[in-house]
């Protein structure tokens, strides 16, 4: 008969081997559906806010093609007296029409070029001004100590290889001097705006042990072919990694490295796929460690899914920027008619203070309402929105206040 020893049995406990965690991110490129449709998203917000700025709004963006010509359907809600200025739909169309112009290389296109529809529920003048939060949620961030702007590395790897295939795609296939330099790749020309990058980490704990995978998907053109693609490609994606791990002192390993698994891509967009702005909210903020809030684009900053999870972001910031942890993820809870807001902050083992320490002395220093975060970050400015519409994600900027620390100490107490 064969004797089980479990924990508290008074067994003999084995020591065991330091678990691994899996951590992910996707960057989708700039005409990729979803990413797309949340930067319309975000210049439709730019505009309201440059008539009010107190606008409230939560905006739908969805696109199609029908007959060979993209169709895009906008709708969601919007303070009811910004619906009643006359011409809104026809400056909100052009502002769409220059942006699918800029992002597919088709600067001459006009509204009349693609099929936009509009479908606004007026929302109460009266919401628009009460300065209280929109609703209730769950934000979390995380930041790291010496990674690139405190970001997780599959978050940054991503994205900066999106942004840096993006580029070349919008520099006629240049590729960029010191990834030129270092990879021998002088240009790619040939490739379209659709695409992602997935990015898998492997950590021990809050230590990167290494990358697991980089799957690159972009769409090109027929005359760009594939084994050309997979080879530059490998060779930029190899250069870019050398270059952190020298900068940062970091290991990423020999992570398996797929381009376009599946053969050629031609063609992508609305013509291939069908996005929706719902189905980017574990590309804008921290899923796999933890909370998948909505979707942050379009929305107005009374409602607590950015809003708070900018927050919690400048406070993981400033907690590993001060060395109070190597590691910290910061959680907050809003519920909707209530003032108080619930805090959380685990650093995986790696802080200088008991826990509940931390969080009070966090606490003495943020104000954690949503209003207060808004106007710290100046979340109502239109040009912060389109700034972020043109970067295309949330985080990844050290120019955003949110991603930036503020000193923290203990008062003293008599």
């Amino acid at each position: 008969m064969c004797s089980i020893i479990t924990a508290g049995s008074g067994g003999i406990r084995l020591p065991s081997a330091p678990e691994k965690i899996h951590h992910s991110f996707e960057a989708g490129r700039r005409g990729k559906p979803d990413e797309l449709e949340s930067i319309l998203a975000n210049l439709v917000a730019a505009h309201f806010l440059g008539q009010d700025r107190l606008a409230r709004f939560d905006l739908r963006v969805s696109g199609t093609v029908h007959s060979g010509k993209p169709l895009i359907r906008i709708s969601g809600e919007v303070s009811e007296h910004l619906l009643k200025k006359p011409g809104v739909e026809q400056e909100i169309a052009l502002i769409v029409a220059k942006a699918y112009g800029r992002i597919h290389n088709q600067p001459g296109i006009s509204p009349a070029d693609l099929g936009i529809s509009f479908n606004f529920k007026p929302q109460s003048s009266k919401l628009a001004k009460n300065g209280k939060a929109g609703d209730s949620g769950e934000p979390i961030a995380v930041a790291y100590v010496n990674t690139p702007n405190h970001l997780p590395w599959e978050r940054h790897l991503a994205v900066s290889l999106r942004d840096t295939i993006d580029w070349i795609y919008r520099h006629k296939g240049r590729v960029p001097a010191v990834l030129a330099n270092a990879s021998g790749v002088k240009s790619i020309w040939g490739l379209r705006a659709d695409g992602k990058i997935q990015v898998n980490a492997i950590y021990e704990g809050t230590r990167l042990i290494g990358l697991k995978s980089i799957t690159i998907a972009t769409e090109h053109e027929r005359v760009l072919g594939v084994h050309e693609l997979r080879e530059k490609l490998y060779a930029i994606i190899h250069a870019h990694l050398g270059l952190l791990e020298v900068k940062y002192n970091a290991e990423f390993g020999s992570p398996h490295v797929t381009v376009n698994g599946c053969g050629a891509f031609p063609l992508g967009g609305w013509f291939a796929d069908e996005g929706t702005r719902e189905a980017k909210p574990y590309r804008d903020g921290f899923a796999t460690y933890g909370v998948m809030e909505d979707s942050f684009s379009g929305e107005d900053p009374s409602k607590p899914s950015a809003t708070g999870t900018m927050l919690a972001r400048h406070i993981a910031v400033s907690v590993v920027a001060n060395h109070l942890s190597d590691f910290a993820r910061v959680s907050l809870s809003y519920v909707i008619g209530k003032e108080g807001v619930e805090l959380n902050i685990s650093t995986n083992g790696t802080g200088t203070m008991p826990q509940g320490r931390l969080e009070s002395l966090v606490r003495d220093k943020f104000d954690l309402s949503i209003s207060k975060a808004a106007g710290n970050f100046k979340l109502r400015d239109p040009g912060l929105f389109l700034q972020i519409a043109a970067n295309a994600d949330y985080f990844h900027s050290e120019d955003y206040a949110w991603n930036k620390a503020v000193v923290l100490h203990e008062a003293r107490r008599g």
